[in-house]
């Protein structure tokens, strides 16, 4: 041998040859999660321990579940990302009010049933911690604040403010400066403003459901999850469309509010609905495979959405959307499966007559 293939035989090689078409499901977990540090470093810097304790249980029922499934199923191997990340989404989804012990039993129930049922993989079907915050809605229905909407504010133009106003969602010192700011720049060359408020609703809304509170977090989040391509956009982008637009134009026929004026900024900073299209919606087993499944999935997400949680401000709506979601996606990925049969066998016979022609 010569030197040069000499020096690629000695050179080491990667012990995994192979490359991922796109991020491994771990990898997704562990980017989310450390998005979602940063949402949980804002309940710390905001003093908001109840909410930290409320993760902290949903935290320790998740990873107690499957450490211990996998000392009992020899077969099973634990996975503590995904554990840590679905347990961090749990607590934040649930009230700062529910108590802790409360919060560490369905979490533990929940995921141990989960990975009882779907062996291995914890979300062979459905999403552990919407699962887990509809059985906690179920137990503590009292600790789930009510929907302050009534049809008297729904029929007034821009419910948002008047919630505002009303003092549903504080405005915060420095939004005063920041709306004038913005309205004699960016929105100023637009010629539109926005009234107080907006800005703290954006920041903070201080709920006491956690995953409520930081939409501009959120937001952030989000552009950082799909630009780098650890999420795809058609899911979230289908679903917020397809919410967004009923509440527009379809909510205004229910509420006698004057034709297309449905508040679509209350829709989507309340609610849960921009946590929910970035971190639950999608959430890897749950979901179809292909591009025409996952756009029929968003929408049907979207739709189950406007039925269940309205115009927003809905406790536990968006959970229980993306629940009736989960339910349908296995029926979209079985019509999947029989047009693949189907057309795999349509190009078979084809190949056999062309064949048989020769």
């Amino acid at each position: 041998m010569n030197d040069m293939t000499d020096a690629f035989f000695k050179k080491k090689k990667p012990l995994r040859p192979f490359l991922y078409l796109s991020p491994s499901a771990q990898n997704i977990s562990l980017v989310s999660l450390c998005l979602l540090s940063l949402q949980v470093l804002m309940l710390a810097l905001t003093e908001s321990w109840g909410a930290l304790i409320v993760i902290g249980a949903s935290l320790s029922g998740f990873i107690g579940a499957d450490l211990l499934h996998a000392k009992l199923v020899s077969s099973s191997r634990f996975s503590l990302v995904s554990a840590i990340f679905q347990g961090t989404v749990t607590g934040m989804l649930l009230p700062s009010t529910f108590h802790p012990v409360t919060v560490f039993c369905i979490a533990f129930s929940t995921m141990f049933l989960i990975k009882y049922l779907s062996g291995n993989f914890a979300d062979h079907w459905i999403n552990s911690a919407v699962l887990a915050v509809a059985f906690a809605w179920i137990v503590g229905m009292s600790a789930f604040p009510a929907n302050p909407l009534t049809k008297d504010i729904l029929q007034i133009k821009n419910p948002s403010y008047i919630l505002i106003q009303n003092g549903v969602f504080p405005i915060m010192n420095g939004d005063r400066s920041v709306t004038e700011a913005l309205n004699n720049t960016i929105f100023g060359f637009a010629n539109i403003s926005i009234p107080e408020g907006y800005i703290s609703l954006l920041w903070d809304t201080h709920s006491v459901i956690p995953a409520f509170r930081f939409n501009t977090l959120t937001l952030l989040a989000s552009v950082v999850l799909f630009a780098s391509g650890m999420q795809g956009l058609l899911i979230p982008a289908s679903f917020a469309a397809v919410y967004t637009l009923l509440v527009r134009f379809v909510s205004p026929v229910f509420t006698g509010a004057m034709a297309g004026q449905g508040d679509m900024i209350l829709s989507l900073c309340t609610g849960g609905t921009l946590f929910c299209a970035v971190f639950v919606v999608q959430q890897y087993g749950t979901v179809p495979l292909s591009k025409n499944g996952k756009i029929l999935y968003g929408i049907l997400a979207g739709i189950f959405a406007f039925a269940i949680a309205g115009c927003g401000t809905s406790s536990a709506g968006m959970i229980f959307a993306v629940l009736c979601a989960n339910i349908v996606s296995p029926l979209i990925q079985a019509a999947e499966d029989r047009r693949d049969v189907s057309r795999l066998r349509a190009m078979l016979s084809s190949l056999r007559r062309e064949k048989d022609s020769r």
